[in-house]
């Protein structure tokens, strides 16, 4: 009886140890199960955050929920998905599809001597300038780029 009682003991122990990883842990700082650049990573939050230094709390910028727009969606779409996420209260939605409009409109071709040039576009800056208001708490002066942004008919926002 005492050796069952022991065999028993000691089985319980074994089971508690911890399972050693099979593989290595990626080396790319994410956790197991996140994949970076996917949009899946944690943590995630439906605010905005980390755009300008006096709204950053952390190192790690919390993942959005996607904007609501085709995959394809031209910068017009996504300046428009900006405004109804902003409306309702969806500030980090509205943040991503304003950096995706950005990133729409820098999508080009450079010479490879010059791959420090910075854009020049005024549609870039005045997303600039939303993103920054937004950071800054502004809602309503984000709205307000935005909406002069679509009403000004440039060709970037519809190629």
């Amino acid at each position: 009886m005492r050796y069952a009682l022991i065999l028993v003991l000691l089985a319980g122990t074994a089971a508690a140890q911890p399972v050693p990883y099979t593989q290595a842990p990626p080396d790319d700082g994410a956790r197991p199960g996140n994949d970076i650049g996917t949009g899946e990573s944690l943590p995630r939050s439906p605010y905005v955050s980390n755009v300008v230094p006096s709204d950053t709390k952390s190192t790690i910028a919390p993942t959005p929920p996607a904007p609501n727009v085709p995959p394809d969606a031209n910068v017009q779409q996504l300046l428009t998905a900006s405004q109804a996420s902003l409306a309702a209260g969806q500030t980090g939605t509205a943040e991503a599809a304003l950096e995706q409009a950005e990133t729409n409109i820098l999508t080009r071709s450079v010479p490879q001597t010059q791959t420090d040039y910075t854009s020049q576009n005024p549609v870039v800056a005045r997303i600039d300038q939303a993103r920054q208001a937004l950071g800054d708490g502004d809602k309503s002066g984000s709205m307000r780029i935005i909406s002069q942004i679509l009403a000004s008919n440039a060709p970037e926002l519809t190629d």
